[in-house]
């Protein structure tokens, strides 16, 4: 990448953080000029975000699906995937089983 298509990059990731874009999941990759996003989003609202975000940009390939994030079984948001959910063997370990005492 070359130092204009870097400036480039830069300018198009400020964008996007300006206009409050999830881009955890995006890739920003920028060659001879032409702009390629690629990755997913959380939400439609956040799609149409991004889209705003590049609105004005030239030569911009935007391939970003809708994928939505799993809701956190814990009250951290760190806990397990509700789509995997736990085992009955590692349920032991599982800090919300309860204590018995």
């Amino acid at each position: 990448m070359d130092r204009r298509d870097e400036e480039l990059r830069d300018a198009i990731t400020d964008r996007l953080t300006q206009a409050n874009v999830d881009a955890r999941s995006l890739s920003v990759e920028v060659s001879a000029g032409s702009i390629t996003v690629t990755g997913s989003v959380p939400s439609e609202e956040q799609r149409r975000k991004l889209a705003s975000a590049l609105a004005g940009a030239v030569n911009v390939d935007c391939r970003v699906d809708v994928i939505p994030v799993a809701p956190s079984d814990s009250l951290d948001g760190r806990g397990r995937s509700p789509l995997t959910g736990t085992s009955a063997d590692s349920q032991h370990e599982s800090r919300h089983q309860a204590d018995k005492t």
